[in-house]
This record gives structure tokens, C-alpha cells and sequence, in this order.
């Protein structure tokens, strides 16, 4: 099958820190596929960073390493990736695949044009590939963005393709007011900017994920989508749902703490998969699990990864 992973730019469920009350439901879809979708697997997953970094989501994805063994504050493409390194998209190419990363921004960002390569990423589409985009303040829509992943794949479609798309239309900061850009989310009890700004691109990012999974799942062309955020937002915008909540970010516990390093994440099928809910995961984790849900063999690394997924699901 094709396999399209859309990596969303600080894409996450405030709702699980701390109720709160909207004038509507910021991501409606997404929670929709979460709650028992046919062949769709979901459920929250651990992250390794938070508020930003979002290249070490992107790293531990693709190659199955965690940061955590790694020395602390690294961003790994910058200071340790160098050569060739297998990755899930270095398997998909050596399977025939055509092994493709978006990212609608610079090119250069996280150093993406030189690390890229290295992961077996063959083509690399940037902000220079766009015509008249979609801006929603001062980035790229994610309905441009999905637009782009569709022509991509409609470029060849007898090729399977592997797309790593990293979205860049949630980027902070939240505060700014834009022209081309109006919050329609509203959260009762607070007039903070930064938090109505925030679930209003969601609420955006909601329906491209609706227009890519109905687009594939109309074709024939089997193909798996995977869609995941990076890290939630940074503390300035869920202050005020703490608040609602009488609490603070500076007075969490541990548990209270973890809860700001998970982040939804769905896989989902336009063809018949055993459908799963709340199945505990972490972004090293991810991309093996879409390739065993995919029938691809696993390599040996991965094939470890895979068995070690089984006594310790999150990492």
C-alpha cells in the first residue's frame, strides 16, 4: 500500500489535561476516527519533546531510535545524523517505493536538505514547491499543504509512494493577530488569545484530515494514513486550562507532567484492517507498527523493535 504520514506541526488533545468548554469541537474528525473507526488503530502516544524541537519526533519516527539514549538537549539530525541511516523509508525504498518528504517551509530547517538523503528519503518538496498557496497568518495552510501531498501522489500513482509530510501551519507563536486568519474556537471562562488561536488552526487541521482520508478512501489504490502531531503547544497556551481546572503548569505532578508529552495519533486503512483503540504507543514505536500493519517485512533492527514494543510499549 502507499503509506501517507502527515506529521502535524504541534497537533494534540488539550482535553486530556483538564476539562474545558468551546463554543464547537476543535477536532470533531479526529476524535471521530478515535472513537472505533473501521480499520483505523488510534490512541495517544508519547513524545519526547514538548513546545518545540519537533525534529526528534520526526527522528524517532523514522528510524526507530529513541532520544532517550541520547545525550540530553540533542537534536539528532543536527549532531548525529551524517551518513546513510536505515530508516522505515530506506526499507520502502529498497521494496520499490517512491520515497518522498514535504515540508511546506524552509528547506534547511532542522537541516532537513542534508539529513533527509541520509534516511532514504529520495525527493524533498519545500515552500519553493507551492504556487499561490493557502496562507493562514504567516504559514502555509494545511489545506495547501494536503492539496500538495495529493498531487504528489497522483504525479505516479502505479509507484507505491512513502510521503513524510511535516506540517507547518500550527507553528507558534499564537498571539499575533493576522488579516487572513480568524479564531473560531472561543473557550469559555478565558479571554486568552493565545489558547483561542491555537484550537482554531486544529479546527483547521481537522478538516484537511478529513479531505486526505475521504480522498483515499474513494480510490482503489490501497493506502495507509498515518497522522500524528509532534508535541503539544508550549505552556503559555494551556496556563488557562489549568486554571479553569484550579491548577497550574508550575504545580503538576509526575503523572500530570507525562500527560503533556502525549500527543493523538491514527493509522488508518482505505482497505480491511483490524481496527484497535487506545493502544498505547510512542513515536519510535509508530512507523514499525504502520509497516507491520502494512505486511511489510521488517528488517532485523526493526524486527527487535517490534518484539520489544510487546514488554515495553512506550519508551
Amino acid at each position: 500500500p502507499n503509506i501517507i504520514v502527515i506529521m502535524n506541526e504541534a497537533f494534540s488533545d488539550l482535553s486530556i489535561l483538564g476539562e474545558y468548554t468551546t463554543n464547537m469541537d476543535e477536532i470533531p474528525y479526529m476524535r471521530s476516527l478515535m472513537a472505533g473507526a473501521d480499520n483505523t488503530v488510534s490512541g495517544y502516544m508519547d513524545v519526547s519533546v514538548l513546545g518545540g524541537n519537533t525534529a526528534n519526533t520526526e527522528f524517532e519516527f523514522l528510524t526507530g531510535d529513541t532520544m532517550a539514549f541520547l545525550p540530553h538537549g540533542s537534536i539528532a539530525y543536527q549532531q548525529f545524523l551524517h551518513e546513510q541511516t536505515s530508516s522505515i523509508a530506506t526499507t520502502l525504498k529498497d521494496l520499490g517505493y517512491r520515497t518522498a518528504a514535504l515540508h511546506p517551509y524552509r528547506a534547511t530547517g532542522w537541516e532537513r536538505n542534508e539529513v533527509y538523503p541520509y534516511l532514504g528519503l529520495d525527493t524533498f518538496y519545500s515552500q519553493a514547491d507551492f504556487e499561490n498557496p493557502l496562507i493562514y497568518r504567516k504559514y502555509i495552510s494545511d489545506q495547501s499543504d494536503i492539496e500538495k501531498v495529493i498531487e504528489i501522489y497522483e504525479q505516479n500513482p502505479e509507484q507505491p509512494l512513502f510521503m513524510f509530510n511535516v506540517t507547518m501551519q500550527n507553528h507558534s507563536s499564537y498571539t499575533d493577530v493576522f488579516d487572513n486568519f480568524t479564531p473560531q474556537i472561543e473557550v469559555e471562562g478565558t479571554d486568552s488569545v493565545a489558547l483561542n488561536q491555537y484550537l482554531s488552526l486544529l479546527y483547521e487541521s481537522d478538516k484537511s484530515l478529513q479531505q486526505l482520508v475521504q480522498y483515499f478512501d474513494r480510490i482503489d489504490d490501497p493506502t495507509i494514513i498515518v497522522f500524528f502531531g509532534d508535541h503539544q503547544p508550549t505552556d503559555s497556551v494551556v496556563s488557562p486550562i489549568y486554571k479553569l481546572n484550579g491548577e497550574s503548569v508550575y504545580s503538576l505532578s509526575e503523572e500530570e507532567l507525562r500527560l503533556r508529552y502525549k500527543v493523538p495519533y491514527i493509522i488508518h486503512a482505505n482497505y480491511d484492517i483490524e481496527e484497535a483503540r487506545n493502544v498505547p504507543m510512542s513515536s519510535n514505536y509508530l512507523g514499525i507498527k504502520t509497516l507491520e500493519l502494512a505486511g511489510i517485512p521488517l528488517n532485523p533492527y526493526q524486527q527487535y523493535l517490534a518484539n520489544k514494543y510487546n514488554a515495553f510499549p512506550s519508551v
